[in-house]
């Protein structure tokens, strides 16, 4: 692990010296014995001039860039490619119906010490905000990218992120218990979202090795998610796949996708011989609506999903399941500053050894509208059907209101306010250790990009 870190140190610090490098000698550019000025707009250099194709809007004076004249229909270069980035999240949230936390240490079922926190205590029951009055690093993020672009041809690209917070549990390869899963500290995780090659041409590219879910609406990671927490059915979503992803994109209208992986939330070992199968497609069906559809099917050697496993570390016992889950979303721009979206998730585990079936589904609905640069406002109303999964009762609902503020473009403060309350038709009360049928929460986080 720290091997891990201290090479993706090495290379932010590198990439950053060359960026420096690269905008300091470009602040002026020589052609022949003249200086340019950059950022005077092109036709205002003198007549027959050479400075007459520098201009600020764009890349013509950055001879690392292939916008140069020369290499103009050129790829970009190695450097010009690189992205690194990053973020820093941390926030507090409390509910209503009580906020002290319970943990517990114990054996996990691949057999590492682990703490664990108990769901029924604090804000166990809203998934990722479960450490209650306690301040909280969420999520601090590095990750260093180089996106294929078949344009020109073959070429590569490639991903490697580090995950360090209260939140990264979830992008652990906990599926199959190997790779990642297990790096923790108290109620503080380390994963690796993502692990991956790329390689590209023309409008097709493919991904081997560990990668994020192509499948739902809400993201885990924190700028592109508008609300702190998050909704019920992204229970019933895996996060991570390993294997091998094909994505097609004809330009226009068209996006396709399909995966073979080693079941959801796995690493590459497979321990379980576990294998899946995705599949999507989306649509701009007009300038303002697009529609998605997302399948996947798992053959997973033991347990069920998202099953943390028995005492004897098999998993709940089981000799294995057969897992379907289908999402369905569509996004539309009512106006310059309103947009609604809406996920429809569906999820069958079927277990093989006695032919049972357990069905998961709910829908969640989004509307957010944007007053300006700086200010946003969002409601999510959702409703799902759980199915005694994690004793939460069949029927949730949630209905959450968020509020964003950008003081600055990479700087963003998020309060929100929840209600959640469960009709509770098996006579379950998933609230304040099993006392109440509904509950309010807020809380408040700020994200930091870099």
């Amino acid at each position: 692990m720290r091997f891990i870190f201290v090479c993706l140190l090495s290379l932010i610090l590198f990439s950053c010296w060359v960026g420096d490098f690269v905008r300091a000698e470009n602040e002026v550019v020589y052609l022949g014995q003249e200086a340019c000025d950059p950022c005077k707009p092109i036709g205002e250099q003198p007549p027959n001039d050479p400075c007459d194709m520098v201009a600020c809007d764009t890349d013509a004076f950055n001879l690392f860039s292939h916008n140069y004249p020369y290499r103009r229909n050129h790829r970009k270069s190695f450097f010009d490619s690189l992205e690194v980035f990053g973020w820093i999240q941390g926030g507090v949230y409390a509910n209503s119906r009580g906020n002290t936390v319970t943990r517990s240490k114990g054996t996990n079922y691949n057999g590492r010490t682990v703490t664990q926190l108990d769901e029924t205590s604090g804000n166990g029951k809203l998934f990722s905000t479960v450490q209650s009055t306690d301040f909280q690093v969420n999520q601090f993020w590095l990750g260093v990218k180089k996106e294929a672009d078949g344009k020109h041809g073959l070429d590569w690209g490639f991903a490697t992120e580090v995950f360090f917070g209260t939140d990264a549990w979830i992008a652990q390869s906990w599926g199959d218990a190997k790779f990642d899963y297990g790096w923790q500290d108290g109620d503080y995780y380390t994963a690796i979202p993502q692990l991956y090659a790329q390689l590209a041409y023309g409008d097709l590219s493919v991904k081997l090795g560990k990668f994020e879910t192509i499948l739902g609406f809400e993201a885990l990671r924190a700028p592109d998610f508008f609300f702190f927490s998050h909704s019920y059915i992204f229970l019933l979503e895996p996060y991570s796949h390993s294997g091998v992803f094909f994505q097609y994109n004809p330009g226009g209208k068209w996006s396709l996708g399909a995966a073979y992986t080693t079941g959801t939330d796995a690493g590459i070992e497979n321990t379980f011989d576990d294998h899946g199968f995705i599949g999507t497609v989306s649509y701009q069906l007009t300038e303002k609506l697009s529609l998605s559809y997302a399948v996947m099917y798992n053959r997973n050697g033991y347990g069920t999903y998202r099953d943390f496993g028995d005492a004897d570390g098999n998993r709940y016992g089981l000799s294995g399941t057969n897992v379907y889950l289908h999402t369905v979303a569509a996004s539309y721009n009512i106006s310059d500053k309103w947009n609604y979206s809406v996920q429809w998730n569906y999820n069958d585990i079927k277990n093989r050894e006695d032919g049972s079936h357990v069905f998961l589904y709910g829908i969640s609905n989004y509307l957010t509208y944007q007053f300006n640069d700086r200010w946003g406002i969002g409601l999510r109303a959702e409703w799902a059907n759980l199915n005694a999964l994690f004793d939460y009762g069949t029927d949730l609902s949630e209905y959450t209101l968020g509020v964003n503020w950008k003081p600055y473009s990479n700087i963003s403060i998020r309060p929100e306010i929840r209600y959640d309350y469960s009709a509770g038709k098996n006579g379950n009360k998933p609230f304040n250790g099993g006392k109440n049928r509904d509950q309010f929460s807020g809380g408040i986080t700020g994200v930091i990009s870099f």
